[in-house]
């Protein structure tokens, strides 16, 4: 169901988080998986997970380059209900952003495109097993649709794709008919069941900028996030090894080029919580100073996209509750940095997840485009049985003039057009449902939908 509510202008009234390019590849013998991605300076990275005791070699523009260990197997130690076990070795090796062909065995894996035409963007994908009752059915490919999502978004041949986060969800054992061959926790095992093995199409069709969401907290599977996608060298000081960590609990924000006049900017909001407790000043202040980190980036380019797992301007919906807003421990820190359009100058687009929905919301003021795109496969809000108030408020004198929001899974592609760029919302099987054309030269942003009722 698509809920589309706009809202009249009163007078008066108002990133690897990595450009990870990762491509899952089923290789023969002991290798697992490869991972591409860039890094904070703009080099290539390219990882591989093989059960091999030693690092294989690459052919880099027809050159062999041995690949360096990243980190050895190991027993994970901070595990609540279950050992988090890593059987396997992770290799990597950079490269230089000039290099023109990497290829393992033979397989050609995908290039780092300079200036991205297409891309496709999704996010919270994992299949929900959550005691004492979320149990999704993770065998029944209707149920969650993962794999199929991923060879509709791989056939669009994107240029590149964007995951706003939240990857491994198996984190209880299951107790339904659904789910019981799954395995569970926070090892090897259960990442390759929720993300590696039903990515393998879309992994092995373009690059990838990862994003760390709350499930990839060290409480959960951020030994898996900092052994497989962190943009970083591997630290062991810094890679949930250790509880109360503050440095494996924060990254730097960081900038991927995506053209000359335009970067995306991705930001870890991993820990930034939906309810104000006794440590919500230390988190704000925290998210304070990374946005001032996003303010400096944001001077480098006149276009930006910020890419951050929490909602900083979209909503939800509870039907007992109605609608409520976005993250609260986010919305407090961009208060504190009193920005003159709620966020750092220069922004155009948050691309943001953690609301298993489809949502895209215009606001009054100059503050940017938000839009959700958490819809790719774990279980989906309940669906939303009104319409959004009118000026309904995302944040104190943040109103909405226009959302569109619907509860199906599938994926979002932004395709490069003429005069800016046109957005489309994808339902599993890659139907268009929704094409919508951005307006992010002029401000304040806005869009013009279309939807698809063929």
């Amino acid at each position: 169901m698509w809920i589309n509510t706009s809202h009249l202008l009163l007078k008066g009234l108002l990133c690897i988080l990595l450009l990870n390019i990762n491509i899952l590849n089923a290789q023969q013998d002991q290798k697992i998986g490869t991972i591409t991605s860039i890094n904070r300076n703009g080099l290539t990275i390219v990882r591989v997970i093989t059960h091999a005791t030693t690092c294989p070699s690459l052919r880099v523009d027809n050159q062999k380059q041995a690949m360096n260990v990243r980190v050895n197997a190991y027993d994970g130690t901070l595990a609540k209900n279950k050992p988090a076990v890593f059987p396997e070795l992770v290799c990597e090796l950079t490269l230089p952003a000039s290099i023109q062909q990497v290829s393992l065995e033979n397989k050609v894996l995908p290039k780092v495109i300079s200036e991205p035409k297409k891309i496709v963007l999704l996010g919270d994908t994992g299949c929900r097993m959550k005691a004492p009752d979320e149990f999704q059915s993770c065998e029944n490919a209707l149920l969650w649709p993962l794999a199929k999502v991923a060879v509709s978004a791989a056939a669009e041949k994107p240029d590149l794709v964007i995951h706003v986060g939240d990857y491994h969800y198996r984190e209880s054992e299951c107790s339904t008919p659904g789910c019981k061959k799954s395995p569970y926790g926070y090892g090897f095992d259960t990442w390759n069941a929720d993300f590696f093995e039903p990515m393998q199409p879309l992994l092995e069709a373009a690059p990838w900028v990862f994003t760390r969401g709350n499930h990839e907290s060290c409480q959960r599977a951020g030994q898996g996030w900092f052994r497989y996608l962190d943009p970083d060298p591997f630290d062991i000081e810094r890679a949930c090894f250790t509880k109360n960590s503050v440095a494996s609990e924060f990254s730097s924000p960081y900038a991927v080029s995506l053209g000359p006049d335009q970067q995306l900017i991705i930001f870890d909001s991993s820990n930034a919580s939906e309810k104000l407790t006794k440590d919500s000043d230390h988190l704000i202040r925290s998210y304070q100073d990374q946005f001032k980190e996003v303010a400096k980036l944001a001077e480098k380019k006149p276009k930006n996209w910020l890419v951050v797992h929490h909602p900083l301007l979209g909503y939800g919906y509870l039907p007992n509750a109605g609608f409520e807003g976005g993250n609260v421990t986010l919305i407090k820190s961009l208060e504190a940095g009193k920005y003159e359009n709620f966020v750092p100058k220069n922004i155009q687009l948050a691309l943001q997840g953690h609301i298993h929905t489809f949502e895209l919301n215009s606001f009054e003021k100059n503050v940017p485009i938000s839009l959700i795109t958490g819809f790719g496969g774990s279980l989906l809000e309940p669906p939303f049985t009104e319409s959004l108030p009118i000026n309904f408020e995302m944040a104190k004198g943040i109103s909405t003039v226009e959302s569109l929001s619907s509860q199906n899974y599938g994926y979002t592609t932004l395709e490069k057009i003429e005069n800016g760029w046109e957005l489309k919302q994808k339902d599993m099987n890659g139907k268009t449902h929704l094409t919508c054309h951005l307006e992010l030269n002029s401000s304040p942003e806005k869009f013009s939908c279309k939807p698809n009722n063929e």
